[in-house]
């Protein structure tokens, strides 16, 4: 199973709310907040304005102790994105580092009407969509899941923002003898192979989890007693970036219990 692609998230995207629209009793929407500019539109954007836009943006939070905005957290983070996609070594610590800094300052506008969360016991909104960023608001129920995935070709940064969350992040083992391009999108085929935990977390109100594409970059989320509100934001370096689930039974094969086998799901 694959979860979201790119085309998804654009449909998703695309497919806004109306202002007045009543989302639940008592709710409504007062404010069109999610960002409607695809790959075309936003070269357009650029095109037409240059960096005016974002140069407005990151001069409007240029305040390191103001909240944000969806529109000045997008607005700061864009310009280092695509600086970061575009340099022949991406140092992706130093800009998970920073975007954790402006998701800290986030400050959620209107709410937004979810997903009903299902069996699945969890939803996802697209907050926001500016090549090459996006931002999800994701809402679990206690005790939900979301099985173990990768991110392969992208990035990100997880910020729960009520309730808690339990976030286990994993590398893949790699094999005696071959050296995969993790970060370029090579992993192991459809035999078994290992995966070996790095950090096994719970995340309160404030605190986040970041991955690369090529450390932590596969993760298992399970909501606390009260279930969680979180907030990713995801920089995407290729057009094909997407997530794949893995199976697994979660029985540690190493004595200190760090190492898994898994299998990418059919």
């Amino acid at each position: 199973m694959q979860l979201w692609t790119l085309d998804e998230i654009e449909q998703h995207a695309m497919a806004d709310h109306e202002v007045g629209e009543d989302l639940a009793l008592g709710v409504s929407i007062t404010r069109r907040r999610i960002l409607q500019v695809g790959l075309a539109g936003a070269a357009g954007l650029i095109a037409a304005s240059g960096h005016a836009a974002e140069q407005w943006a990151m001069a409007a939070a240029n305040a390191s102790d103001r909240p944000l905005t969806i529109d000045q957290l997008i607005g700061r983070a864009r310009p280092e994105a695509k600086r970061l996609i575009a340099s022949e070594t991406p140092d992706e610590p130093s800009y998970l580092a920073a975007v954790s800094s402006l998701l800290s300052r986030y400050q959620p506008d209107e709410p937004w009407a979810m997903r009903d969360v299902g069996e699945s016991g969890w939803s996802m909104n697209t907050a926001a969509w500016m090549p090459p960023i996006v931002l999800f608001d994701i809402h679990m129920r206690p005790g939900s899941t979301i099985h173990l995935h990768d991110h392969r070709h992208y990035n990100g940064v997880q910020l729960c923002t009520e309730g808690s969350v339990r976030c286990r992040n994993f590398d893949i083992v790699q094999p005696d003898g071959v050296r995969l391009d993790i970060a370029g999108g090579e992993v192991p085929g459809d035999e078994d192979f290992l995966i070996r935990q790095n950090s096994d977390a719970t995340l309160g109100p404030g605190q986040m989890s970041t991955l690369s594409r090529d450390r932590d970059n596969i993760h298992h989320i399970e909501a606390g007693p009260d279930g969680c509100k979180l907030v990713d934001l995801f920089t995407y370096f290729r057009r094909e970036a997407r997530s794949y689930e893995l199976d697994w039974d979660g029985q540690p094969l190493s004595k200190n219990g760090d190492t898994y086998k898994a299998a990418w799901r059919q």
